[in-house]
């Protein structure tokens, strides 16, 4: 345990590189992409003037707006899809599987995909979900389609199956953190008072993983909410996200609308945390 008082001037002292290290990668980058996002005037210069049109402009568009629901949607089904079959993987490995060299087996099993760039397993995923495909292959080969189906790449769906890939680590890994810290002693009274395995998952076993569901659920919405590779790459040009908006703007050396929809994505990203810290307030975890 530290000696050193919490408020103390070596306390500072010792927070003074991380706190300059924020202030340089975090802070003043996010001033910056606000201050730009407020530029008016024709010229793309620090001398024009400050106006909220940038906001009206992106804000009367309905197309836009249309954007930034289906981005919220998207992050939405994702934290669900993620959360349920994370969960159920975190549980299965945590408390089903006895044998620690098939534990051990299966979680590196899981676990080594995601050493890869998550644009490299993106673009793994495209051989999968065309016609010709992996999947649509299978689905013939089963009888179980009569022609290719080209409802996977280029589509939501594709997109979809694509993040419920890269996200589910994410969800299942502080789930089964909190599961590991589960004494067996609890289940074991809950058993022997004839509490049936339901109510021993709902009463005991859920609430105290909770705060690790939580935890994942903010990890899984951050992430989709700033994917652009993954639907780029996935979706192709059919289908955008608030994210790739951004990226598009960029592109088009529409600076101050890209930071307008760069500080939109933030916002929904602090309300999503701030949503997430009233179920769980992670922040107190370890205290």
């Amino acid at each position: 345990m530290s000696t050193i008082p919490l408020r103390s001037p070596r306390a500072y002292l010792l927070a003074l590189p991380a706190a300059a290290w924020m202030l340089t990668a975090v802070v003043a980058p996010t001033l910056l992409i606000l201050w730009v996002s407020f530029w008016g005037g024709r010229a793309f210069s620090t001398a024009s003037p400050l106006t909220t049109q940038n906001y009206e402009r992106f804000l009367s568009n309905a197309t836009y707006l249309q954007l930034v629901l289906d981005s919220l949607k998207q992050a939405a089904l994702l934290m669900l899809l993620c959360g349920v079959l994370g969960y159920c993987i975190a549980y299965f490995l945590s408390m089903k599987l006895r044998n620690p060299r098939w534990r051990t087996a299966l979680l590196l099993a899981f676990i080594i995909p995601f050493w890869t760039s998550a644009l490299i397993r993106a673009i793994a995923w495209v051989p999968f979900l065309g016609v010709n495909g992996v999947i649509n292959q299978a689905l013939l080969w089963l009888g179980l389609a009569d022609q290719p189906v080209e409802v996977f790449l280029y589509s939501r769906t594709g997109i979809s199956m694509a993040q419920l890939s890269l996200y589910t680590l994410m969800a299942s890994g502080p789930v089964m953190y909190m599961l590991a810290q589960i004494p067996p002693a609890l289940r074991e009274a809950a058993m022997t008072l004839k509490a049936p395995p339901l109510v021993v998952f709902w009463r005991v076993v859920f609430p105290l993983t909770l705060p690790g569901v939580v935890i994942g659920q903010v990890l899984v919405f951050l992430n989709v909410m700033a994917d652009f590779a993954t639907v780029a790459t996935i979706g192709g040009n059919k289908i955008a996200l608030l994210a790739n908006l951004v990226l598009n703007f960029y592109e088009g050396s529409q600076i101050r609308a890209a930071a307008v929809v760069a500080v939109l994505l933030m916002l929904c990203m602090l309300a999503g945390v701030a949503a997430a810290l009233r179920v769980v307030d992670i922040r107190r975890l370890g205290a």
